[in-house]
């Protein structure tokens, strides 16, 4: 009787102490946002002297939209390159609605951070439009490297939830037409 007691007890503890662990992950804030600290977020294409990282040798300076090459290179360029990032929440195969990654500065350094699924601002929502002739390509970035392989990918490829790095111009706040989309997803 007195063992039945003693492993119920160590069972209601062994309970308690791996719920405890339940919750939010630790770099979720309270209003459910996911925050990426000391994140470089300035576009270097604004130089015109620069070139799009993710095109190889054969780059141009155009935002990266005549960038097709593949193969490997640096994930930092690639991401501080692009002129949106971002997660699908809609998605077809003339263009897509994302939830942009929004970056802010603080006392140590800059902060990127992206609302969470059913939690977005409905303002804050950009539609993105595929030019015609739009490269698509998909960069699996090492989170322990830094390194990005980049391959082709097609439009079929975007889908709900995909990470984006998108090349092309504003048309307003809430409109981007899309020269190159870049699909990221990290290992």
């Amino acid at each position: 009787m007195k063992n039945k007691k003693q492993l119920q007890a160590f069972v209601i503890g062994m309970s308690l102490f791996t719920m405890a662990g339940c919750g939010l992950p630790n770099d979720t804030d309270t209003d459910r946002t996911q925050e990426a600290g000391n994140t470089y977020m300035e576009n270097p294409m604004a130089d015109p002297d620069k070139k799009d990282p993710s095109a190889g040798n054969n780059g141009n300076a155009d935002g990266g939209a005549g960038g097709g090459a593949t193969g490997e290179v640096s994930g930092g360029e690639i991401i501080a390159a692009s002129d949106l990032q971002g997660s699908v929440i809609e998605f077809s195969d003339t263009g897509c609605r994302i939830n942009p990654v929004t970056s802010s500065e603080d006392g140590g350094g800059s902060t990127a951070s992206i609302a969470a699924e059913g939690h977005e601002e409905e303002d804050e929502k950009v539609t993105v439009t595929y030019e015609d002739g739009c490269i698509f390509q998909r960069a699996v970035i090492s989170i322990t490297t830094g390194k990005a392989d980049v391959r082709e990918a097609s439009v079929s490829d975007i889908k709900k939830k995909t990470s984006l790095l998108l090349y092309g111009n504003f048309e307003d706040t809430e409109h981007f037409t899309a020269a190159k989309a870049v699909i990221v997803r990290y290992e």
